[in-house]
C-alpha cells in the first residue's frame, strides 16, 4: 500500500489543473480504497458550504449544502474520520440521492481534508467497499490519501490563481499600452507628463492586488512553481509600473540608482520573461556567453532590462515565424558588448536615420517612443546604443556599457 500511496502522490501531484485533479482525486480512491463510489467535496468559506462537480455514478452536476447537513457536512465540522455501516439507520444521511439514482448505499468512509495550517478545505469520502466492510485500517490509508489529495488541491489552486493573476497583469499592460498610444498621438510632449501621471495612478491601483502574491511566495517557500510564477508577476509588475515612471519623466533627464549586476543573469532572466510575451511564441531566443566571463556593470537593472526587452520585442516583430534571435555578451576594453541580432526583414536605408526620433514608428499599434527611451535609459548609463541593418537580412542593434572596476 505504500508503494500505491507513493505513486498517487506522484500522480495528484504533477497534476496542475485543478478540475482535471479532482477527477485524476476520484478514479485514484476508487482503486486505493476499493469503492464502488467516491466524491471529493471542496469547502466554500464564505457560503459555509461543501460543493462539488466531480460524483461518480450519477450526473457531474455541481451539489452544494451547508455544512450543518449531512454526513460529510459533521466531517468538515468536526474534523472526524467517520465510517457509517448502516447510514439507512444513520440521521445525517440523505436517502433522496439513493432514490433519485437507484443506488444502494451500504457503507460509507468520510475523511476530512486539511491544508498545511490544519484547516478543512474539503471532505473526501467514498462508498460501498467491493470487499466486506471499511475496516480502522481502511481509515488509516484513507486519511494518508486524503493528505496527499489536499496537498495537491492547494498546489493546483495556487498555480491557477498565479495564472490567472498574470493574465490580469496582461490585461493590464495593454491597457497601459493603449492609453500611452492615446496619449501619444493627442498631446504629444505638451501634456505626457500631465496625462501619464493619472494613468499611472489608476493602474498603479490595479495592479496593487498582485503584491498579493507575494504573500502566498512567503508561504511556500520551497515550492519551485509557485516561487517562479510569483517571482514573474511581480517582477512584470514593477516593469510595468517602471515604464509609467518613464512615460511621465519623459522628457527630463534622470540621474538612476545603480548596483553592481551580472549582466548574464540579467540577459537571462529577460529571456525568461520574454518567454511569456504571446508575439514571441513561435521566436527562439539564444544566449551565448563566455562562462569564463565576470560581466559585472554599475546599472539599474530594471532600465537595462527595460532596453532588452524592448529591442527583443522588436527583433521579434521584425522576424518570420519560427525565427531566431541571437543575443551574445562579449568583453571589449573597458566595456561589456551586447548584440541582439534578428534574421528579419531589416530596415530600409531611407528610414535608418529616423529610426531614434520619438514617436517615429513602422507599427501600425505602435507608440515610436521606444527606442528613444532606451537610448536615453543608455545615455545615463554612460553607455553606447547603435545598429547595422541589411534589408532581407537582419538587424543587429548593440548596446556598449562601462565594466564595473573594483577601486
Amino acid at each position: 500500500m505504500l508503494k500505491k500511496l507513493i505513486e498517487i502522490s506522484i500522480k495528484l501531484t504533477s497534476e496542475k489543473d485543478p478540475d482535471k485533479l479532482l477527477e485524476l482525486i476520484v478514479d485514484s480512491s476508487l482503486d486505493f480504497l476499493q469503492a464502488e463510489r467516491a466524491t471529493v467535496f471542496l469547502y466554500d468559506n464564505t457560503t459555509k458550504e461543501l460543493y462539488s462537480k466531480v460524483v461518480t455514478g450519477v450526473d457531474k452536476k455541481e451539489i452544494r449544502f451547508s455544512i450543518e447537513t449531512g454526513i460529510a457536512g459533521y466531517a468538515a465540522r468536526t474534523g472526524e474520520t467517520l465510517i457509517i455501516d448502516d447510514p439507512y439507520n444513520n440521521p445525517l444521511f440523505n436517502k433522496d440521492i439513493d432514490s433519485k439514482t437507484g443506488f444502494v448505499t451500504r457503507d460509507i468512509l468520510t475523511v476530512p481534508m486539511k491544508n498545511h495550517e490544519n484547516q478543512i478545505i474539503g471532505v473526501f469520502q467514498v462508498l460501498n467497499k467491493r470487499t466486506g466492510k471499511f475496516t480502522s485500517e481502511d481509515c488509516d490509508y484513507a486519511q494518508a490519501f486524503a493528505s496527499i489529495a489536499a496537498v495537491a488541491i492547494e498546489n493546483a489552486r495556487l498555480i491557477d490563481e498565479q495564472k490567472k493573476q498574470y493574465e490580469l497583469l496582461q490585461k493590464a499592460f495593454k491597457e497601459l499600452q493603449d492609453a500611452q498610444e492615446t496619449i501619444i498621438r493627442q498631446e504629444k510632449f505638451a501634456t505626457i507628463g500631465q496625462l501619464a501621471s493619472g494613468i499611472n495612478h489608476e493602474i498603479k491601483n490595479q495592479l496593487g492586488v498582485v503584491m498579493a502574491v507575494e504573500a502566498i511566495r512567503k508561504m511556500y517557500p520551497d515550492n519551485q512553481k509557485i516561487q517562479m510564477y510569483t517571482q514573474l508577476i511581480l517582477e512584470a509588475r514593477n516593469r510595468i509600473v517602471s515604464l509609467l515612471d518613464e512615460i511621465r519623466d519623459f522628457a527630463k533627464k534622470k540621474d538612476y540608482e545603480k548596483t553592481k549586476i551580472d549582466l548574464s543573469l540579467l540577459i537571462k532572466n529577460t529571456i525568461k520573461l520574454c518567454e511569456f510575451d504571446k508575439e514571441l511564441d513561435s521566436i527562439k531566443i539564444i544566449f551565448n556567453s563566455n562562462d569564463n566571463l565576470e560581466p559585472i556593470a554599475y546599472i539599474n537593472a530594471d532600465k537595462i532590462q527595460q532596453v532588452l526587452i524592448n529591442l527583443i520585442r522588436n527583433a521579434g516583430h521584425a522576424s518570420p515565424p519560427k525565427s531566431k534571435i541571437e543575443i551574445e555578451l562579449s568583453r571589449e576594453n573597458n566595456f561589456w558588448l551586447i548584440k541582439i541580432r534578428d534574421y528579419g526583414k531589416g530596415i530600409p536605408d531611407e528610414i535608418k536615420d529616423k529610426v531614434w526620433e520619438p514617436f517615429f514608428t513602422t507599427k501600425s499599434s505602435g507608440t515610436g517612443l521606444g527606442l528613444d527611451i532606451c537610448r536615453k535609459i543608455i545615455a545615463n548609463h554612460n553607455g553606447e546604443i547603435w545598429f547595422e541593418s541589411q534589408v532581407e537580412k537582419g538587424t543587429t542593434f548593440f548596446i556598449k556599457l562601462p565594466a564595473y572596476e573594483e577601486k
